[in-house]
């Protein structure tokens, strides 16, 4: 009597392998359609100047520069580097998450409540739909890295926030 079970598990345990390797070799396939191809050689992308929402800056007149390196086949992810030259103190609302990693300078924040500094070899995150106030000293270039959280995420945050 036990053999029609144990054939019906088997027939699910391959089914479910079968399609977990689909959806693996799809993603690959997309992928590789998508992807940017290697780099053969450098590239000059010089940072440009770019203005933000004048009410975001709390003090000083910053001189803010980016520029975007690379972005992902699906244009969920962008990397990229940001500088600012100050003294300035600013709000930033943070429209996807964001992680920075700090190259030069320094960098006073105040983010969900806390208070800490980023100076170079410092990284930190932030989350899509937080603020941050940053007091820029002097100078500070950073690397950051755009990505956004997705749906579940974002529904997962707005029923357990940050602390």
């Amino acid at each position: 009597m036990q053999q029609p079970h144990l054939k019906n598990l088997v027939a699910m345990v391959i089914g479910a392998v079968i399609a977990l390797t689909a959806a693996v070799l799809w993603d690959a396939w997309h992928y590789l359609q998508q992807a940017a191809p290697p780099s053969s050689g450098t590239q000059h992308r010089p940072m440009a100047a770019f203005n933000v929402d004048p009410s975001w800056v709390k003090s000083g007149t910053p001189n803010f520069r980016a520029v975007e390196t690379a972005r992902s086949a699906d244009g969920r992810s962008i990397t990229g580097l940001w500088a600012c030259d100050g003294p300035t103190t600013f709000e930033w609302t943070f429209g996807l998450d964001e992680t920075v990693h700090l190259l030069e300078g320094r960098v006073e924040v105040e983010y969900l409540g806390r208070r800490f500094v980023l100076d170079p070899g410092h990284t930190a995150v932030f989350h899509a739909g937080t603020k941050a106030v940053w007091h820029v000293p002097e100078h500070a270039k950073k690397v950051f890295k755009l990505q956004h959280p997705g749906p579940l995420v974002l529904a997962w945050r707005h029923l357990f926030p940050a602390r």
